[in-house]
C-alpha cells in the first residue's frame, strides 16, 4: 500500500468521524461539509431522497427533536476504484433518545446500518458523492425503565458549546487553544 492511498483512507474516514460528530452535536455545517456540493442521499423515502442541501434541511428540523444521539462507526472497507473514486461501506449503530415533540414520543431506538458511500476526490479534497443508508434493523425501547445515575456527567451538549467543537489549529498550525482541553 503506497502512502496515497493510506492518507485517503485517513482522510475518508476523518470525513465520516465529522459527520457522526455533526449529527451528535446538531451541527449542521460539520453534517454538510462531508459532502460534494452536488451530493445525493438516499435514505428511506420516509425520511430523505434527494439533494444533499435538502438532506441538511431535513436534518435540521430532524436532529434537534432528540434528547440526545450517538452514532458509533464500526467496520468500515474502504475500496478504490481508481485514484479519485472509492467505494465505502461503514456499520453503524445508532441510539437516539426522542423527545416528546418526536414521533418516538420519548422512547428510545437503536438503529444497526450500513453507510454505502462514493467519496471522490475533487480540489485535493475527499468528500462524499453518493450516500445510501441500508437499515439492518431497529428495535425500540421504552422510555420507562432508563435513567441517568450521574448526572453531572451528562454532558453531551448538542447547541454549539460542546467542547469537541472549539477550534483547533491543525497539525502544523500555531496553537489556538489557550485552555485545558477538555474543559
Amino acid at each position: 500500500m503506497k502512502i496515497e492511498e493510506l492518507s485517503a483512507r485517513a482522510e475518508i474516514h476523518d470525513v465520516l468521524l465529522r459527520y457522526c460528530r455533526g449529527l451528535d452535536r446538531v451541527d449542521m455545517f460539520l453534517v454538510r461539509g462531508a459532502f460534494h456540493p452536488d451530493a445525493w442521499v438516499q435514505f428511506p423515502e420516509s425520511l430523505h431522497r434527494g439533494s444533499v442541501d435538502g438532506f441538511v434541511e431535513f436534518l435540521s428540523a430532524e436532529m434537534p427533536r432528540f434528547v440526545r444521539t450517538m452514532h458509533l462507526l464500526g467496520n468500515s472497507l474502504i475500496e478504490f476504484d481508481g485514484p479519485t473514486v472509492a467505494h465505502v461501506e461503514t456499520y453503524l449503530q445508532a441510539d437516539h433518545q426522542a423527545s416528546e415533540r418526536h414521533h418516538w414520543n420519548g422512547d428510545y431506538v437503536k438503529l444497526w446500518a450500513r453507510y454505502l458511500d462514493r467519496f471522490e476526490l475533487r480540489d485535493g479534497v475527499w468528500l462524499i458523492t453518493r450516500r445510501k443508508l441500508f437499515v439492518d434493523w431497529m428495535y425500540r425501547y421504552p422510555a420507562t425503565g432508563w435513567f441517568d445515575d450521574h448526572p453531572d456527567a451528562s454532558g453531551g451538549l448538542r447547541d454549539g458549546t460542546d467542547p469537541s467543537l472549539r477550534p483547533v489549529a491543525g497539525f502544523d498550525g500555531t496553537p489556538v487553544t489557550t485552555e485545558d482541553w477538555p474543559s
